[in-house]
């Protein structure tokens, strides 16, 4: 899973900074709720990983999960959404999966970072475990979570809000489905 991890972050990493070549934060109020309140759970969140999981399975429902986490966004500060998918075939030292990144660009007032924390929250509350979460220098929060405690049927996430580009305000979401059978 680490080498899938690894490959996926590689990818979507050149894509990101093809696509975004630099973006900017505002001073828009942080949309994230406070400590004292609940995060209710999403059903949609929770993945489902059935007994037969083929490669058209994993595409049904890495896809659907990634439409969940997009429709956490309000619709109206969304301006694009750029999808790749596809099947990863197996190699030598890893087994198939299914790969989703979505680049979703938000309206330049609303702040990646602030809403990625916020989508963090409910995809937690909703069952996901934070595997890791970091900020680098240049201000973009990476957040890696995981659909299930047994990662032989957990799906992998890595959201991402950017800030680095003046005027551009983009989401990144990298959804891997968990390894096909041989």
């Amino acid at each position: 899973m680490r080498k899938r991890a690894r490959s996926a972050i590689a990818g979507a990493s050149l894509v990101l900074l093809l696509a975004v070549a630099g973006c900017s934060s505002s001073d828009v109020p942080k949309p994230m709720p406070t400590p004292t309140q609940s995060v209710p759970a999403d059903p949609a969140l929770t993945s489902v990983f059935p007994d037969d999981f083929t490669g058209a399975v994993a595409k049904t429902e890495t896809v659907r999960l990634a439409d969940a986490i997009v429709s956490l966004l309000p619709a109206s500060i969304v301006v694009n959404v750029a999808n790749t998918e596809q099947l990863v075939p197996a190699t030598a030292s890893s087994r198939s999966y299914y790969g989703v990144l979505r680049i979703i660009s938000l309206d330049p007032t609303n702040d990646p970072v602030a809403i990625s924390k916020a989508m963090v929250q409910k995809i937690e509350a909703s069952g996901w475990t934070q595997r890791e979460s970091s900020d680098d220098a240049t201000g973009v929060h990476l957040v890696t979570l995981l659909s299930n405690s047994k990662p032989n049927i957990s799906w992998l996430l890595q959201l991402s809000g950017d800030p680095r580009v003046a005027g551009q305000s983009v989401i990144q979401l990298q959804l891997v489905s968990p390894d096909l059978p041989s």
